[in-house]
């Protein structure tokens, strides 16, 4: 009895343990988000680098390197007013290139989502984002930009979508921050009350992500859901 009782202790201390993490990792979600948005940078690059097949898409693809260094050149220490300024500048720069298709479309739509994003406007950052996930379907940074489209949909309070968004993320193929958009499903799974859709979401991850970090937050979860008479 003495050993069932020591056992537990063990794992509620465990337990405990990991939800501190988990609590960081919630709290700390818009810095995660914008720590992505440097990978994000990279991926579009590459994808740059080995999409470009013509004068005409290198020459929109300069003019929006020119839109976004122009956007961000000394942006950490400029005034909020002028910031602003240039927020508004480069949307309205970016209005030539939103429709095109391809990485164009991709690049313009992903720079005006994450600028509407720095503004807290989470519904037009959400429907950029969105954008640039079905201009580019096929490319890699789709999975980046429809977990970016949860989070904003998680902020208006649309958890309904912000789950969906975080589910199509997370079934990418070879999405690095898989475990992480199926963490977030879980969340706001809970939000819901949907404590089954969140256990499979929290499983999903032990199953396939065992060694990752989340996985161990997966399994606090569904150990408190648990114990608090969620799940059977």
């Amino acid at each position: 009895m003495a050993e069932n009782v020591l056992s537990l202790n063990k794992t509620e201390e465990k337990v405990r343990a990991q939800e501190k993490v988990e609590s960081f990792m919630m709290r700390n979600r818009k810095l995660l988000l914008a720590v992505i948005a440097v990978v994000v940078v990279a991926a579009v690059a590459v994808c740059a680098v080995f999409g470009i097949v013509d004068t005409l898409r290198q020459k929109d693809l300069a003019a929006l390197d020119a839109i976004e260094y122009t956007y961000t050149k000394n942006a950490a220490s400029i005034e909020a007013s002028d910031l602003s300024s240039r927020q508004d500048a480069a949307v309205e720069a970016l209005k030539p290139y939103l429709a095109k298709s391809g990485i164009v479309g991709v690049r313009a739509n992903m720079l005006a989502g994450d600028i509407f994003f720095s503004k807290k406007d989470y519904l037009n950052s959400r429907d950029y984002w969105l954008k640039a996930a079905r201009a580019g379907e096929k490319f890699y940074t789709a999975a980046i930009c429809y977990y970016n489209g949860g989070v904003c949909a998680e902020e208006l309070g649309d958890n309904e979508n912000a789950a969906t968004y975080y589910e199509t993320a997370s079934a990418k193929e070879n999405f690095y921050l898989a475990p992480h958009a199926l963490f977030s499903l879980g969340r706001v799974a809970e939000a819901m009350s949907d404590f089954a859709r969140a256990k499979d979401s929290y499983q999903k991850i032990i199953d396939t992500y065992s060694g990752d970090d989340f996985a161990k937050l997966a399994h606090s979860r569904i150990i408190s859901l648990t114990a608090e008479g969620k799940l059977n």
